[in-house]
Parts: C-alpha cells; structure tokens; sequence
C-alpha cells in the first residue's frame, strides 16, 4: 500500500513537473506562424500542366513556382510570383495563342486571372500584344486591359489605352488609339 502511495506521488510529481515546463513564449509563436502573413496551402515549382476537355488538349501552363491559397481567404487563389506561361490550344489541337508574363494570380470563385509585368501575349496570325497589365474573364472568355497596349499586325503597330479581346487574342480593339505606325515591307 505504502508503495502504491509512493508511485502516486511520483507520477503526480513528475506530471506537475512535465505540464509546468510547457510553456509557449507568445513572440516566437507569432515568428513561426507569421502571424498577419498568409502562408501557402500548397507550393509547386516547375509547374507544368495541361488542361484537357474530352480528350482535347485545351491549355498548357509552365511556371517556375506556384503558390496556393486556400486557407484564410474568402476567394482561393493561386499565385504564380515568378512568372506564367500559357499555350491555348483550338479544337484542332494546333496553338491558337500564347501568354507569357512576370507575374500572375488566379482568382478560383470569381474564375478570373490577373497579368502584370512584360506580358505578351502572341496569336495564330502573328499578332504580338505588349502590356503591363491584364485582366482574363475565364467565364465572359474576354480579355481586358486598361493601361497602355501596343498591338504589332503584319502591317503596323498600333498604341493606345485599353484594350477588349476574345481569349485567344484573335478578334481585338484597342479602345483609345494613341498612334498607329505602318511597318516598311521588311518587317512585315
């Protein structure tokens, strides 16, 4: 008896001793959580991914990293830090258009992707679109800009402010046409 009582109080001793050294300082929690900061669900790097419909190769996208947020936000998203690179393909299965950009977020619920920085965007006819800034309706199929665009046909460069196009880039307008500047022969 006298040696069950011993162990008892052993236990009771070492379980006082065990929880009382548990203890969390508040600041390094906050370091490791990043407290304020949004932490990727899931990351991916040299991402390639292709996107298909009934057999049909609809999409290819290439990105060195990606991250996904999932957790802690209204609308998920996906962000692509270092860049994006993105082959639509026409039901022939034949590159119908191409994007390339620094820096893109998809948008999941609102089913819209955001462009910014050195994006080009080239189509089956050769037409090279240039912008800084983009925004893709994955729902309207448009896409849209409102900054400054310049758009080289096999006849000229056009510039101007905003922009509307289908998403393969080959029916477009430039909404404010600053200047339009025919190309010599040569570079056609």
């Amino acid at each position: 008896m006298l040696a069950a009582k011993n162990i008892l109080f052993l236990l009771g001793l070492v379980a006082t001793i065990f929880f009382a050294s548990c203890e969390n300082d508040l600041n390094e929690v906050a370091l490791l959580t990043k407290k304020g900061k949004l932490t990727p669900t899931e990351s991916s790097t040299e991402l390639n991914v292709l996107n298909t419909d009934s057999g049909k190769l609809v999409f290819r996208l290439k990105a060195p990293l990606m991250d996904h947020y999932v957790i802690g936000v209204e609308d998920p998203y996906s962000e692509f830090p270092k860049g994006v690179y993105i082959e639509n393909y026409g039901k022939d299965n034949k590159v119908k258009s191409t994007m390339k950009a620094d820096y893109a977020i998809r948008y999941e619920k609102t089913k819209k992707m955001e462009a910014k920085q050195h994006i080009v965007i080239v189509n089956e006819n050769g037409e090279t679109l240039t912008t800084e800034h983009l925004i893709w309706n994955e729902e309207t199929k448009k896409i849209k800009s409102d900054t400054y665009v310049e758009i080289k046909t096999k006849k000229e460069i056009i510039k101007g402010t905003g922009m509307e196009a289908n998403e393969d880039f080959t029916e477009w307008e430039i909404l404010n046409v600053t200047g339009t500047i025919p190309l010599p022969d040569e570079e056609k």
